[in-house]
């Protein structure tokens, strides 16, 4: 785990908590408006791209909801005394990545074991 003090642990949870908790507000927003965009449409047109915007709009209520998930268990490793440990390589997670990404899981090595492994971390156009 790295190493921090109570504090310092403490501002970290409250930190999450509080992110977990936006997203779980900006998830229920759009879930509402999803069901709210599909009455009014008339011609094709607009039918269509209510129906993009309501793809798209899945797409990043599930987002949020699988970053709630790893918020969620980042504050359980904190809590069990694992955060910042690797968890494929038992290695401790950079403080520079915790800090970028305070939910990380694994190290940068191993997520790009990962990335490689499953095509991952390319943007798609770019590929």
């Amino acid at each position: 785990m790295v190493a921090m003090h109570k504090s310092a642990m403490k501002r970290l949870e409250q930190m999450l908590e509080r992110h977990a908790n936006e997203l779980r507000e900006r998830k229920e927003t759009l879930r509402s408006s999803l069901s709210d965009e599909a009455a009014g449409f008339g011609p094709e047109s607009e039918w269509g791209f209510a129906c993009d915007a309501r793809g798209i709009g899945a797409a990043l209520v599930s987002i949020s909801a699988a970053t709630v998930q790893s918020i969620e268990t980042a504050m359980r490793r904190l809590r069990s005394g694992t955060y910042g440990k690797c968890i494929d390589c038992d290695g401790e997670i950079s403080p520079a990545r915790l800090n970028a990404l305070p939910f990380a899981e694994v190290c940068v090595e191993c997520q790009a074991r990962r990335d490689e492994a499953t095509g991952g971390g390319a943007i798609p156009a770019l590929a």
